[in-house]
């Protein structure tokens, strides 16, 4: 055998090629070989690949492997790929990594089904290794940005112990169903092209001004956790997404035909949070400070038509109550009582 000495290019690819690691999980032979002859090295990607759900979890629980994206085939023997996608997206490290799931059938069901367990996007056999690489691109890409904004941003666990927080400041509540407002709006961005049958709505603490001033920033965060987490309770039967906007406001979206009842979700909000011994233990009466209003009747919505029509509520809302305004030095008075 001829060794080459490595070329000029080689040391270019080497240095500047960014490879997306991949797991695929599907169990049938002729698809993983198409896989592993798509998705090269040559091309950025670093394909890892388990036949069952069950290889795929062990992969997982290696510290030595962190994925960047999935392709999981929905017919798996054993534990099937719709639930070892709500699986992954209950790992804390991969609660927005792109999740591509790969199908043979259009049944609206099966879709559906995947994307509430947290599917990104779905790609139909017989596979197209151009369009497929192309999917996969676009995933990255928004993987990327999504990295760059986590980066970028406060965790809840920082703001906490840094003590520099302010009420209209969105940031991660570490509550599972709960983004905060680049990752809510990057769900709805990644909807497939078309229109839905959408309800959007906003859970809000009109008394934000006065219970921000009354506490201290632990308490604070603490209060909005109680407010999020009821609010994932009393939508526990729907399809739903839910972002944390900061002023006191989560905008949420509930998917479906059925119309958004604001008063009923209000009632199980409130009750949940009567009955938590958490908000027990402050000295603010949550329950009766929550509102929970839809932000428009419109029923037909894009995912980037939402998305804009909850981008203007919050620019509209957020300059009527002053909170640009007077921010800076709400944080400014907030540091200097420490």
């Amino acid at each position: 055998m001829t060794l080459r000495a490595p070329s000029t290019s080689d040391y270019i690819y080497n240095e500047w090629v960014n490879v997306m690691k991949i797991l695929a999980v599907d169990d049938d032979p002729t698809i993983l070989d198409m896989l592993r002859d798509s998705l090269t090295k040559k091309l950025g990607f670093d394909l890892v690949c388990a036949e069952t759900a069950e290889d795929a979890l062990s992969l997982l629980q290696d510290n030595q492997n962190s994925f960047e994206c999935f392709l999981l085939d929905i017919i798996l023997p054993g534990v099937d790929g719709i639930e070892l996608c709500s699986v992954i997206r209950g790992l804390q490290a991969y609660k927005s990594t792109p999740i591509i799931m790969i199908t043979g059938s259009q049944k609206h069901d099966l879709m559906e089904n995947a994307f509430r367990a947290g599917a990104t996007d779905f790609i139909f056999k017989p596979l197209n290794g151009v369009e497929l690489a192309a999917r996969i691109n676009t995933a990255g890409m928004l993987n990327d940005s999504m990295r760059r904004e986590r980066e970028a941003c406060h965790s809840l666990a920082e703001l906490t112990e840094l003590m520099k927080i302010r009420r209209d400041e969105s940031f991660d509540l570490n509550v599972v169903g709960v983004d905060d407002l680049h990752g809510f709006e990057n769900r709805l961005l990644r909807l497939p092209e078309g229109c839905y049958a959408m309800n959007l709505f906003v859970v809000k603490l009109p008394q934000i001004r006065n219970i921000f001033g009354a506490v201290t920033p632990h308490e604070f965060c603490t209060q909005m956790v109680c407010v999020a987490e009821a609010t994932v309770d009393a939508l526990a039967q729907d399809r739903f997404f839910l972002g944390h906007a900061g002023s006191g406001m989560l905008v949420g979206v509930v998917m479906g035909r059925a119309r958004f009842n604001p008063e009923a979700t209000q009632r199980k909000i409130e009750a949940a949070l009567d009955e938590n011994t958490t908000v027990q233990n402050t000295q603010t009466d949550l329950a009766a400070d929550i509102a929970v209003q839809s932000i428009s009747s419109q029923r037909l919505w894009s995912g980037l038509s939402a998305c804009n029509a909850i981008r203007d509520y919050l620019v509209a809302n957020k300059v009527e109550d002053g909170s640009q305004d007077d921010a800076s030095e709400d944080h400014e008075e907030l540091l200097a009582g420490f």
